[in-house]
C-alpha cells in the first residue's frame, strides 16, 4: 500500500502533491516545500520551508526523511534504507535508517546513498557533482558479520564528484573532499582540503572562501524544479 501511494503521488499535478502527502500519507510538509516526480517511501517525512525534492529520485525504506529550510535533493538519486528488525544487521541493534538534511544542505545529481544507518548533512553541507557513494554498512572481516555506522557531513563542507564515503565516518565542518577521494576514517581537521584513497589532509583552507560563508538566503544552483519535475 505504501508503494502504491508513492506511485500515485508522482502521477498527481505538482501543486497537489504537498496536500496529498499531508492528508493521506501523514507527512509534515510546509506549504512552500516542493515535491517532484520521485518515489518516496518513509515512515516519517518532514519538509521545511522551501525544501525541495526534485524529479526522478528513488527514496525508499527509511524510518525518517527530514529536510530543513531550503534543503534540497536534486534528481536521479538512489537513496535506500532497510527497516529495523531485519536479521541482516542484528549486530547493529541501535541503527537508525534515516536521512537528515539540515537547513540549506544539498544532495545534487545521480548519487547512491545507503541509509541502512543514519546519514546526516549539517547546515549548508553539499554532496556535489555526480556519482558519489555514501555507505552506512560494511562487512566486518575480522568478525565475519555485517555492521552499520552513521555518516556525518559537517556544516559548510563539500563532497565533490565520484567520492566514496564509508560507514562510520565523518567530515568536519568547512572542509572540501576532492573528486574521486575515499573517506574511510573519521576526519578531524576543519577548514581542510582532503584528497586521495584514503583521503588525507592536503592543505588548510581560508575561512574567507565564499562557499564557507553561504548565508541562509543564498540561492542554490541545484535547479531541482525545472520543466517536467
Amino acid at each position: 500500500m505504501r508503494y502504491a501511494r508513492a506511485v500515485l503521488m508522482i502521477l498527481l499535478p505538482a501543486a497537489w502533491r504537498p496536500a496529498f502527502a499531508r492528508r493521506l500519507l501523514g507527512w509534515d510538509v510546509h506549504p512552500t516545500a516542493y515535491i517532484g516526480r520521485s518515489i518516496i517511501v518513509a515512515q516519517r517525512v518532514t519538509l521545511g520551508p522551501g525544501a525541495i525534492i526534485g524529479p526522478w529520485n528513488l527514496i525508499r525504506d527509511l524510518e525518517e526523511l527530514r529536510l530543513g529550510a531550503g534543503a534540497q535533493i536534486a534528481s536521479r538519486n538512489r537513496i535506500a534504507g532497510l527497516p529495523p528488525g531485519t536479521s541482516v544487521f542484528r549486530h547493529s541493534p541501535n541503527r537508525d535508517p534515516s536521512l537528515v538534511l539540515d537547513d540549506h544542505a544539498e544532495i545534487t545529481v545521480g548519487h547512491e546513498i545507503d541509509c541502512c544507518d543514519r546519514v546526516h548533512l549539517h547546515r549548508h553541507a553539499v554532496i556535489a557533482g555526480v556519482r558519489s557513494q555514501v555507505l552506512t554498512h560494511s562487512l566486518n572481516l575480522v568478525r565475519d558479520r555485517q555492521e552499520t555506522g552513521p555518516v556525518v557531513i559537517g556544516e559548510h563542507s563539500a563532497i565533490m564528484t565520484g567520492c566514496i564515503i564509508a560507514s562510520g565516518t565523518c567530515v568536519p565542518a568547512r572542509c572540501i573532499v576532492s573528486a574521486g577521494s575515499v573517506v574511510n576514517t573519521k576526519l578531524t581537521r576543519e577548514l581542510t582540503f582532503y584528497r586521495g584513497n584514503p583521503a588525507e589532509p592536503v592543505r588548510e583552507l581560508p575561512a574567507r572562501l565564499q562557499f564557507f560563508r553561504r548565508g541562509e538566503n543564498t540561492a542554490s544552483s541545484v535547479g531541482a524544479t525545472g520543466p517536467g519535475a
